[in-house]
């Protein structure tokens, strides 16, 4: 699976990358920044195959090395889309249950009037 994400507003359905990610295998480097929609995938013919079958919309790449060796330029792609799911936006965070402290624990008993 690939996480995408807006460029922009949140209207509609993701449609690019979520943020600027680079994949590496050989001497190939490949960068994915997201685009604004409608901009379409700004790629060589090669990552531009694998972006499509991955659902991606709107996405500009830059790459350096060897991208003629085109084994190593699909692997370089492919690592770059991988690493959309390390990435996790805010919707994807888990609710964070806070345990009270001690002072609030205990406020009730310090705000007593001990008796002497």
């Amino acid at each position: 699976p690939v996480r995408r994400g807006y460029w922009g507003s949140k209207l509609g359905a993701p449609h690019t990358v979520p943020i600027k990610v680079t994949g590496k295998c050989g001497s190939v480097r490949i960068r994915l920044v997201p685009a604004p929609r409608g901009t379409g995938i700004v790629s060589a013919t090669t990552p531009k195959k694998l972006l499509q079958m991955a659902g991606v919309h709107d996405v500009f790449t830059s790459s350096r090395g060897s991208t003629s060796s085109l084994g190593n330029f699909i692997k370089a792609t492919f690592f770059a889309l991988y690493h959309t799911y390390e990435f996790l936006t805010p919707d994807l965070w888990k609710e964070t249950r806070f345990a009270p402290t001690l002072f609030e624990e205990h406020s009730d008993y310090l705000a007593k009037k001990s008796l002497k």
